[in-house]
Order: C-alpha cells, then sequence, then structure tokens
C-alpha cells in the first residue's frame, strides 16, 4: 500500500464511516455523503489573532461562507487542557441526567425508553451538545438490523448558510445535506458557536505559556561566567563551566574567578507569565460553566456548591431543552423514517425533572405512608436494595406506638364518613 492509498484508509477511519453500537465494525451505505468526501489535511500550524479574523471574515462571506479555517482552528484549540474540562464538565451536566419517553398522557413508554437508553444515544447526545461550541452538527443516520446508526458530516466541509457540504473545501461542488434523508442538521443560536468567544483567551494562553517556556530555557539555570588573563586556557576553562554546570564542581587554572548570575526572578516570571495563563483559563470557565470554582482550586464548598447548582439548574437546564428539541422535532421523525417504532405526535422525549433525594428522605417519606397506604413489596425492595421475602403479620408489622397512630387515622377517617 503506498502512501496515498494508506493515507485515503486512515482518513476513512477518522472520518466516522456509520458503526454499529453493537459490533463496532465500520458499514458502508451508498448514499453516506462522508464517502464522497475528498480526504484533505487539516491545518495544525500556529494560531494567531490575524487567522481567527481571516477565519471569521470567510465564513460570514455572504456570497462564498466557508467554515473550514474557523473550524479547524477550534478544534486545534480544544486540544487546550483546561477548555476541554470545563467542556466535559457542561456536557456531563446534561449526559448524566436521566430522562424517558412518554405518551400523551405522560405514560413512561418502556419499550422507547429502553430503545434510546442505549450507547449510539448517548454518542448522538454528545455530538449534539457539541454544537453548542462549535456552532453547528450535521448527522446522517442509517439503519442497521434492529440499530440506527449515524455519520458525523465534518464540519469544516458545511455551510450551514445555505445547507451545503463541499466535497472539497477549496471546492464548487457540493451537496445539499438538508435533501438527503436521514440528515439532522443542529444549530446553534449563536452567530460562531461559544468557543469563538474564548479563541483570544486561549490564544493569549498558549503566547504566555511559550513565553514562559523560552524564559525558562534561557534562566532556569543561573548563567555561569568565568575571567582569566591567560588566553591559552580558555578552552580548558570552557569545558569546566560546561562541567560545573551539571557537577557543580570545576577545577580551574590559578587566576580564574568565576561568577554565578541568579536571574530566575528577573522580571517576576510567574507574575508575568502564570497569572496570565490563569486569568486566561477563569474567562474560558466563566464562559463554559458560568463560574470558575469547578474548575479551579481555591473555592470554598459553599461557593462550588452555588456554582454547581448555577450550572446544573440553569445552563444545562437551557442545553436539556435544546436537546429535547432536537430529539422530539428531528430524531423521532428520522428514527420513524427507518422504521422504529417512534411518532413525535404521540409520544414525546423529556429528561426526569423531578427532585432526587437520598436514601434517608426518601425512605422517610416511604415509612410514613406505609402508616396509611399499602405500598408495593417489589418497589421498596428494588429502590432500597432490600431483599423482601414477605410481609410479617399485622401486628407486628409496624410498632405499638405507630400502630396506635395508624389506628386513630383510620378511626377519624371512619367518624368523618358516618357523620357524612
Amino acid at each position: 500500500m503506498n502512501f496515498k492509498d494508506r493515507f485515503k484508509a486512515v482518513g476513512s477511519a477518522l472520518r466516522g464511516n456509520p458503526t454499529s453500537a453493537t459490533s463496532g465494525k465500520p458499514q458502508t451505505n451508498a448514499n453516506d455523503i462522508t464517502i464522497k468526501l475528498l480526504q484533505e489535511w487539516t491545518d495544525r500550524s500556529r494560531k494567531d489573532i490575524k487567522k481567527w479574523r481571516d477565519a471569521l471574515i470567510i465564513a460570514e462571506d455572504p456570497e462564498n461562507p466557508r467554515w473550514y479555517m474557523l473550524q479547524d482552528l477550534l478544534s486545534d484549540l480544544v486540544l487546550d487542557a483546561h477548555l476541554a474540562s470545563v467542556m466535559d464538565i457542561r456536557k456531563a451536566a446534561t449526559l448524566n441526567h436521566r430522562f424517558y419517553i412518554t405518551d400523551l398522557k405522560g405514560e413512561v413508554l418502556e419499550e422507547q425508553t429502553a430503545f434510546l437508553n442505549k450507547k449510539w444515544f448517548f454518542e448522538f447526545l454528545d455530538v449534539a451538545l457539541d454544537a453548542n461550541f462549535y456552532r453547528y452538527s450535521v448527522l446522517q443516520f442509517f439503519r442497521e438490523l434492529e440499530t440506527p446508526v449515524f455519520t458525523m458530516i465534518p464540519r469544516r466541509n458545511c455551510c450551514p448558510q445555505f445547507g451545503r457540504v463541499y466535497l472539497e473545501i477549496g471546492g464548487d461542488k457540493f451537496i445539499e445535506y438538508k435533501a438527503e434523508t436521514g440528515v439532522i442538521e443542529i444549530i446553534h443560536n449563536s452567530p460562531f458557536g461559544i468557543l469563538n468567544d474564548i479563541v483570544p483567551n486561549v490564544i493569549w494562553k498558549r503566547n504566555a505559556l511559550q513565553s514562559y517556556a523560552e524564559f525558562s530555557e534561557k534562566y532556569g539555570q543561573p548563567l555561569i561566567t568565568a575571567t582569566t588573563q591567560n588566553k591559552a586556557e580558555v578552552p580548558r576553562i570552557e569545558k569546566m563551566l560546561k562541567q560545573l554546570g551539571e557537577a557543580a564542581q570545576a577545577v580551574l587554572p590559578v587566576g580564574t574567578t568565576i561568577e554565578i548570575h541568579d536571574m530566575a526572578n528577573a522580571g517576576n516570571p510567574e507574575k508575568c507569565y502564570l497569572s496570565q495563563a490563569r486569568f486566561q483559563d477563569e474567562q474560558s470557565s466563566k464562559r463554559i460553566i458560568g463560574s470558575t470554582t469547578m474548575a479551579d482550586t481555591g473555592a470554598n464548598r459553599s461557593q462550588t456548591e452555588v456554582h454547581e447548582r448555577t450550572l446544573n439548574d440553569k445552563i444545562a437546564g437551557s442545553d436539556k431543552r435544546s436537546v429535547t428539541f432536537v430529539v422530539n422535532d428531528q430524531l423521532m421523525p428520522v428514527l420513524q423514517g427507518l422504521g422504529f417504532p417512534f411518532d413525535n405526535t404521540k409520544m414525546f422525549f423529556q429528561f426526569d425533572e423531578t427532585e432526587e433525594l437520598n436514601l434517608t428522605e426518601h425512605w422517610k417519606i416511604v415509612k410514613e405512608a406505609m402508616i396509611v397506604y399499602e405500598i408495593d413489596d417489589e418497589w421498596v425492595g428494588k429502590t432500597f436494595n432490600i431483599p423482601i421475602i414477605g410481609r410479617k403479620d399485622a401486628a407486628s408489622k409496624v410498632p405499638e406506638k405507630v400502630q396506635k397512630s395508624a389506628n386513630a387515622a383510620s378511626a377519624k377517617n371512619s367518624f368523618t364518613a358516618n357523620f357524612q
């Protein structure tokens, strides 16, 4: 296999051909848009503010917008560890939430809920949430036996303004993806995506860390100089100075003096470079998750809990609402068209918004309810992980004090019924 064929093979794997959620084996489909795209190199050169501004200009060109420069830039910047971390935190606030499918009466549909509670659906949600950061996500669904599969159309080839996928990022041939079957387009309401708002911060952080690395290379070890009046001994002295830097000892000719110049703290490099990098991280955290305390040290517990509620109740609440619209309005019709048991006119996808209680609080409520109501044994055993094998007789089921309270409540209800 020559280099060109090998590159095409690797590119085909990276492109994201349809993959079964169960078998993991790549599948081919004649209608798959991604197999028609030419594999091209991604720009991994060093990014600066000028490249960013140029990328914005061509992305919003009214006649011929192209997004490859901006998407290449964004995909390169998310290699930043802090930025990737806060992105994962924001997505996890939605992905870790329970969901279900209900009918028009609000009853949970177990079959449809179990159908979505699979790996492929969580991968779909992950890509759908990425639209918040990159402005858009375009996917194409297919059916593989009893499992839906999808491909992610490369963002660098897409033009969301006109609904096109360019076969080459700089070419004129394109496919109108909205006319293709099984295609879902997820668009965020920002002009260029959330990540675009912090592009300067990530670039400035990289520049600061690069400068700090250069400073450490120059001044991390003290500068050592030697003076002598014997020119013939200069080569020997130079050799000794090199050894001195590693072993901290040397044998020098008579009359040679050395001086160590400690410049490690010259100009306060930590404040100049590292403080700037921390400041840029804080800006990224505020834009993505609304605060700095969940991704950085130095905050107390009460502050972190307040900011966590802000993320879960407000930011993640907005993300969950957007995902709900996408699943109900776009995914369900696509699944129905592929022959799966979904109908968005008769059922709805929604996240579980009920208040979550810990086991102690939950058990207290159930225990008090058992005084008046009969509680299903199987449900109690499953909820509290109790191996229930049967019920005790009525006399020993509850303590005497509780039994008296229950009898009093029963007598009161009986008196009220007779009086009426």
